[in-house]
């Protein structure tokens, strides 16, 4: 533990994050290697370039902020262990081994998993953008893991619904196109306007598209478009399955078998329905008494 010294090299900010928020907490240098990557980070993948730049930062002018992180206590044959999970924090972790450092400063917090996922997506949201897939994965499981509203995870992310709402959607495009995005390729736009595609066949044919020409968002849009309209147009009409003689034919044995004078048949794509109709139950009745004669 250590005093005022590193923690008044701790910059001050307007804003209120949950970093912040545990200022007046205790700091401990903690070994390296006992601190273990939070499984509800929602980021998957760190750009090596801006960990580096993050390495040579904290090697000129050291880590001036500590990493939060939550203590997990183990039972063995010599006792009880302790490792520490990150909560906040990870690219510093990451730049600080990629140095070598042995102990780096953090602050233990107790949270649930929840709160771990919570802070985890925060962090990434206000120091930089993340990736659309990687935030919709959140989003995501927040909603599943933990039952949340989209309205909640709004809440916590700083979004509005309706944004909640689109950036899951995302998770329904098929995986080629998800790579795409999740590589930079295509833009949370021009995902977003694939989705107006519907069938993954189509979706992939558009990506191709898309990528090959270079198209704007609202290029990708027209496209979507023009190329729904062809689909509809180039499905065959329906064959009726019964031609009308037969229809006549089947009418007539029904009626038989039925003893009723009154049926229609309503052929459906998938079915066919019998409907007759009745004036009253003393009809029913006098009809079911017939059938069983």
């Amino acid at each position: 533990m250590i005093g005022k010294g590193i923690e008044s090299l701790i910059p001050k900010k307007d804003s209120s994050t949950n970093e912040e928020r545990v200022r007046k907490d205790f700091i401990f240098w903690i070994e390296t290697e006992k601190i273990k990557p939070n499984p509800y980070q929602p980021r998957k993948e760190f750009d090596e370039d801006s960990l580096q730049s993050l390495a040579d930062s904290i090697k000129k002018y050291g880590m001036l902020q500590p990493i939060i992180v939550n203590k997990i206590e183990k039972k063995n044959e010599k006792g009880i262990s302790c490792e520490y999970q990150i909560v906040a924090g990870e690219r510093r972790w990451r730049a600080a081994k990629m140095l070598g450092l042995k102990q780096i400063p953090a602050i233990i917090k107790e949270q649930t998993n929840r709160e771990r996922l919570e802070v985890a997506l925060i962090e990434n949201i206000q120091r930089k953008n993340l990736n659309p897939i990687d935030k919709a994965e959140a989003f995501n499981q927040l909603k599943k893991e933990f039952g949340l509203l989209d309205r909640e995870i709004a809440k916590i992310s700083g979004s509005s619904r309706e944004a909640v709402t689109n950036t899951l959607r995302i998770l329904g495009l098929p995986e080629e196109a998800k790579v795409a995005l999740r590589n930079g390729v295509i833009s949370e736009g021009h995902a977003k306007a694939l989705l107006g595609a519907k069938e993954a066949k189509l979706i992939n044919e558009l990506l191709e598209e898309v990528i090959s020409n270079g198209y704007s968002v609202r290029e990708t849009e027209r496209r979507v478009k023009e190329r729904n309209a062809g689909a509809m147009a180039k499905k065959p009409e329906i064959k009726k399955s019964v031609e009308s003689g037969v229809d006549e034919f089947l009418e007539k044995k029904v009626k038989q078998v039925l003893n009723l004078e009154d049926i229609k048949i309503e052929k459906k794509r998938s079915f066919i329905r019998l409907r007759f109709d009745f004036s009253s139950e003393d009809e029913i009745n006098q009809w079911l008494k017939k059938l069983r004669k």
